[in-house]
């Protein structure tokens, strides 16, 4: 499993989202390499069988709100031809569809978006929490 995230604030809060994530799937046995996009290792992403990506909430308290690093992660990741992926935001404030607009530019990129999820600032690590059972909760289904 890879766990690709941008993150914009001084704060971080999107990579200490992924830190959160990435020590919960590897408590319930996951494999799991971690990487900032711009700094993704390509063959850890295609062996992966699972991909995570994370970025931060942009635009405005009640509307416009986007995936904030989508441009990035649209520009830096390869194409992630039928890659089973999630998606999640941090966020300050209202997210909005972010998190399924950043499922929609992994979709674009040949991705299956399992599931998004969205991780406010100061909640990370019980939104993190829940965002890991969430992905689980997906394979157990499977």
């Amino acid at each position: 499993m890879v766990i690709t995230y941008e993150s914009q604030s001084v704060q971080k809060n999107t990579e200490k989202a992924a830190h959160r994530i990435a020590k919960g799937l590897q408590a319930a046995g996951a494999s799991v390499a971690m990487f900032p996009v711009n700094r993704v290792d390509y063959g850890a992403l295609a062996k992966a069988d699972v991909v995570i990506v994370g970025t931060w909430c942009g635009g405005l308290f009640l509307f416009g709100q986007h995936p904030g690093g989508a441009n990035k992660i649209a520009s830096e990741l390869p194409d992630l031809w039928d890659k089973a992926t999630f998606s999640f935001v941090s966020y300050a404030h209202n997210p909005g569809a972010a998190a399924e607009k950043l499922g929609d530019v992994l979709e674009a990129k040949g991705a299956v978006n399992l599931g998004v999820g969205t991780i406010h600032r100061d909640k990370i690590n019980e939104d993190s929490e829940q965002f890991v059972r969430d992905v689980l909760a997906e394979f157990a289904s499977a």
